[in-house]
């Protein structure tokens, strides 16, 4: 990578684990670095708490990144749990007056200033999908980000979003976001967002039955899928356990290989999952 060259940082958290990517802005779909680092403590709590015994240690690894690379953005993952996501009438969305008072009954004793609402397109025009952050839980990120020009937070289902953008993969497909205790479901439909959702769960054997609980209330769980991308860790034990629900002629494909995702690097090979560095490399790149 040309020294003058400056590049993006992607960055996303599972567990104990921080991974990382490096764009080449010298060359599209290429990756100068994707790394990651251990941490003996949960990566996102110690961000969303500023835990004083561990924040300090990833802040000072966001500032090798700064100092060792000429990084002009950092764009990170964010964690579904300390999200809300819900669907609104889009005739809710046009009155601004109607919007802040579903915005105060969905969030109903959080004054107003402390969240972060956005909204976005669904394929079926007449509504709109919103996501509420809560502001003391997006500090810990700000914080490490300070003293670069350029910040970009997304959520598990723009990665869905972006994934579309990037490998225009066309007609209609699930993605699944594989985090501890955690999935989220995002589903794309000619080209379109069609809806999202996050289904906690105490281990994968309980999964099934979270899946058909969740489907009962969101129908678009059982449609026709041409292929479902799977990312993040334990995707195996996911698969296994939902593979029984999923369209039966869908392509199941884990985001774990260069080829796959579509990207070149100058490692070939690495010591962890790439399914658990996709959000970071999608998002360390321009497109």
């Amino acid at each position: 990578m040309n020294e003058a060259s400056s590049a993006n940082l992607g960055v996303c958290f599972f567990s104990d684990r921080l991974f990382y990517s490096i764009n080449d802005p010298e060359k599209d779909k290429h990756l100068f670095r994707i790394g990651s680092f251990d941490f003996n403590f949960n990566v996102i709590e110690a961000i969303t708490q500023q835990s004083e015994e561990h924040f300090p240690h990833i802040q000072s690894t966001f500032e090798r990144f700064r100092t060792n690379h000429q990084i002009k953005s950092v764009r990170a993952l964010t964690h579904p749990s300390h999200e809300c996501w819900t669907v609104f009438p889009k005739i809710v969305y046009d009155n601004a007056d109607e919007r802040e008072d579903h915005l105060g009954i969905l969030m109903k004793g959080i004054e107003r200033e402390t969240i972060e609402p956005t909204w976005h397109s669904l394929s079926k025009g007449e509504y709109k999908f919103l996501c509420v952050r809560r502001r003391n839980l997006m500090e810990g990120f700000d914080k490490l980000t300070t003293q670069v020009a350029t910040t970009e937070f997304s959520s598990d289902f723009e990665m869905a979003q972006k994934w579309s953008a990037f490998a225009k993969p066309g007609g209609s497909f699930m993605m699944i976001g594989c985090h501890k205790n955690l999935i989220s479901v995002t589903s794309f439909v000619l080209g379109k967002f069609r809806a999202a959702t996050y289904i906690s769960f105490d281990q994968s054997e309980d999964l099934p039955y979270h899946w058909l609980q969740q489907k009962r209330h969101s129908s678009w769980l059982s449609g026709i899928h041409e292929t479902i991308y799977m990312f993040g860790h334990h995707t195996h034990d996911v698969e296994k356990a939902l593979q029984g629900f999923w369209d039966d002629s869908a392509d199941i494909t884990k985001l774990s290989t260069l080829e796959s995702i579509g990207v070149e690097a100058k490692e070939e090979t690495y010591g962890f999952d790439l399914a658990a560095a996709f959000p970071a490399i999608l998002l360390s790149l321009d497109f």
